[in-house]
């Protein structure tokens, strides 16, 4: 697999394309795939005890385009796919897990990385005191924390420690100093709206708590 890239994240991103336009509406399926597989890369970077969400991630992603790829047209935006399995109350099965289910989990991911960005764009600023610790812990304690059992929550945490300075991690990122603050708008012009959609839809269907 190819090393992260922010670029290519973030181009990915801005490929998403909604079927269903609508102020709370999920993406179509191929490229929210797409997108995710960056992020999926990016938890590299914030060390060993991210982990599991990394492998997270990996994993739903590729259940969604499994899934996806069994039926290219029926499947190809995810709020069909869900509002088929919420007509046949099969959005809260387990096992095999429900896409329902899978997608929640990749929406935890995305808005992880969503605050995650904006805090580390107001920790660059000449009088933050931020460190990347602050921003990451930020951002999983906001977005992933409460999804997590006690055992992840301590490999995190642990991984927290070992975070570089924020100049290093972006580096390690691709992310050239003279493209922080573009970066930084285009995550908040793409990822912002692509966040709110997605959680508004599961919240005005009452989905949110799917186990």
């Amino acid at each position: 697999m190819a090393s992260f890239d922010f670029e290519r994240m973030l181009r990915a991103f801005e490929a998403i394309t909604f079927e269903k336009d609508a102020e709370n509406s999920l993406p179509d399926s191929e490229p929210f795939t797409g997108a995710m597989e960056n992020v999926g890369m990016l938890f590299e970077h914030l060390g060993t005890g991210f982990g599991f969400i990394k492998k997270d991630i990996e994993t739903k992603t590729a259940i969604v385009r499994e899934f996806t790829m069994q039926d290219p047209v029926r499947n190809k935006s995810l709020q069909d796919v869900v509002e088929r399995e919420l007509a046949e109350k099969k959005a809260r099965i387990k096992k095999p897990p429900s896409i329902s289910r899978t997608v929640l989990r990749l929406m935890w991911a995305t808005r992880f990385l969503y605050i995650l960005m904006g805090r580390i764009g107001q920790a660059v600023q000449p009088e933050s005191k931020m460190t990347l610790r602050d921003c990451v812990s930020h951002a999983y304690d906001t977005a992933l924390k409460a999804n997590h059992g006690f055992l992840i929550q301590k490999a995190a945490g642990a991984a927290m420690l070992l975070l570089p300075d924020i100049d290093t991690f972006l580096t390690k990122l691709k992310v050239d100093k003279s493209k922080r603050d573009e970066y930084l708008k285009r995550i908040e012009d793409h990822l912002g709206p692509l966040v709110r959609r997605m959680y508004g839809y599961y919240t005005e269907h009452e989905i949110m708590d799917l186990p």
